[in-house]
């Protein structure tokens, strides 16, 4: 671990279990392991989950854009940086950077991370000194263009949909379906011949409401020149509950 210039940086041994058809990490790995710095940083700075849980308070991830160069194989040695970019009293925004052995560049992210209360069950005020608990932000964006942008359902007939009963293994610490396995419904979705090609390199995910234990979700696919869109919604349709975009 390295915290220097506001930023916050762990090693990380690649594994064969993080690999997906083409033998190298796939983008639930990439997401997962940064998360997980995400995590480690939050915890160094005493700001985790498990020093909010006192409060009633936990973090909860309202987007994601990821975008990978070159993507590890197993048993590689790379270096995940992060830092905090923006914050308001709603949310803060998390930039991320995946570095190889030979100082490459092979990913970048960003994501929007809010407060929830969760006795309430509603976002809560982002504490005024966020900035000090993290030991300072860093004006520094991944993305040439800095926004982080909430996706919308096209306006276009869906060409496949899934129907798919929430399991006990969907579930996370917040109680309701870790954001990482909302790639699992859209992956489900993909066309064969897309799922088993190269590897989408582009992905984006907006979150909107949050799916409990038990309930039944429809996905529903949309294409366009080649952005793979897929919706989630509850059973009777009436809830959107996360949108993510490949390509």
């Amino acid at each position: 671990m390295k915290f220097e210039n506001c930023i916050f940086e762990e090693s990380y041994v690649t594994s064969f279990s993080q690999t997906g058809v083409h033998k190298v990490l796939t983008n639930k790995s990439l997401l997962s392991l940064m998360e997980n710095v995400a995590i480690a940083h939050s915890s160094y700075c005493n700001f985790t989950f498990r020093d909010l849980a006192k409060d009633n308070l936990s973090w909860v991830i309202l987007n994601w854009r990821l975008q990978v160069f070159k993507r590890p194989k197993a048993d590689e040695t790379i270096k995940i940086q992060t830092w905090g970019r923006f914050h308001n009293r709603l949310f803060v925004i998390r930039d991320f950077k995946v570095i190889n052995s030979d100082g490459e560049t092979c990913a970048i992210a960003s994501s929007k991370w809010c407060l929830v209360d969760t006795m309430q069950r509603k976002i809560a005020k982002m504490p005024d000194d966020i900035e000090e608990i993290y030991h300072g932000f860093r004006d520094e964006s991944v993305f040439e263009d800095e926004s982080l942008d909430r996706l919308s359902v096209p306006q276009v007939d869906p060409v496949d949909s899934d129907t798919y009963r929430i399991r006990r293994f969907d579930i996370d610490i917040n109680k309701h379906v870790h954001n990482l396995n909302y790639l699992n419904f859209a992956y489900e979705l993909l066309p064969f011949d897309i799922f088993m090609g190269d590897e989408l390199n582009n992905l984006e995910i907006t979150y909107k409401k949050e799916i409990k234990y038990g309930e039944t979700i429809k996905s529903f696919l949309y294409i366009d020149n080649g952005v793979y869109t897929i919706v989630t919604k509850s059973n009777d349709e009436k809830i959107l509950h996360s949108i993510v975009k490949l390509y």
